[in-house]
């Protein structure tokens, strides 16, 4: 067996253990009769609310992806790519969905893969800047009102170290040629080119007010299934913790669409402030639902249109 086939199938298998780990977890001392009484108690309406805070979600990340393009990618055929990456990544593992969507937008959007892969590297570093102000926001709360300041210094730091990289190019390719791999690679030399010269001003700033709607949104859904749907005993507060816990649990790379993982964390995050394991789970699975049923069904019918 070559090295690299070793570390392939190391990787896959590490992803699969940390699933059925999470999985184990979340689904440990779960009375089946009382999760089954808490999916019978979840109103039409509550559900209703969630579902269109959701599709509100989804609909703001399209603007943004299109944003990201220029000339605009269109906001209908953004959704398409969105949604097709949402369906990949709930069934392959890893989030592949994004590399799928860049072969979507390629194919059959008629945009160039490196204007596409840059474009999608930079809605992960949009994703990225919204996890870190949430996790400052509200964690410096919680633990150490000083982790608020550091995080306010880095995050004004990255940005002033951004701007100035944009501003001096020629610098930025100097660094850029010492590394001894990506100095080397072209299909990174051409992101490098679409995240620092082709991306204008405009798009960033477009980009920076579509993400903080697009977390609002997505904390709005959350919210949303925890307190509405699922009547969690709880403060908004107390929901912007899970919510912060279930977003971060979705990062780590594992089995498709984070089985495993997003219920262990909606889990262990709704247990802090005294949330019964049953009344979790069947919010983690209504949610995981919501995720994935709309999402693999426009992939379905995307399929089919295109071919």
């Amino acid at each position: 067996m070559s090295r690299g086939k070793f570390f392939k199938l190391l990787k896959v298998f590490l992803q699969v253990t940390v699933s059925v780990v999470c999985l184990f977890y979340a689904l440990r001392g779960i009375n089946i009769a009382s999760l089954r009484d808490e999916f019978r108690e979840y109103s039409v309406p509550g559900v209703a609310v969630v579902l269109l805070a959701f599709a509100c979600c989804v609909w703001i990340q399209a603007l943004r992806l299109s944003a990201l393009f220029s000339p605009k990618l269109g906001s209908v055929n953004a959704l398409e790519a969105i949604l097709v990456g949402l369906g990949f990544n709930n069934v392959l593992p890893a989030k592949g969905g994004e590399a799928v969507k860049v072969a979507y937008i390629s194919k059959f959007l008629g945009r160039h893969v490196s204007d596409a892969a840059s474009a999608v590297l930079m809605e992960r570093f949009w994703d990225a800047n919204g996890l870190f102000v949430l996790s400052a926001v509200i964690l410096g709360d919680i633990l150490d009102p000083s982790a608020r300041q550091w995080g306010g210094v880095f995050f004004v730091v990255f940005w002033a170290l951004f701007i100035f990289f944009r501003a001096r190019h020629d610098i930025f390719l100097k660094i850029w040629n010492l590394l001894p791999l990506v100095g080397r690679v072209r299909f990174l030399d051409e992101l490098r080119e679409s995240l620092l010269r082709r991306t204008t001003s405009r798009q960033i700033l477009e980009a920076g007010a579509l993400t903080v709607g697009s977390w609002a949104a997505y904390f709005a859904y959350s919210a949303c299934a925890f307190i509405i749907a699922g009547n969690f005993p709880i403060t908004i507060g107390d929901a912007a913790v899970i919510f912060l816990i279930s977003a971060a649990g979705q990062l780590v790379p594992s089995s498709p669409g984070s089985l495993g993982v997003f219920e262990a964390s909606v889990v262990w995050g709704s247990g802090i402030f005294g949330v019964d394991r049953e009344q979790a789970l069947g919010i983690a699975f209504l949610l995981r639902v919501i995720q994935s049923l709309p999402t693999v069904s426009a992939v379905a019918l995307f399929m089919v249109k295109r071919t």
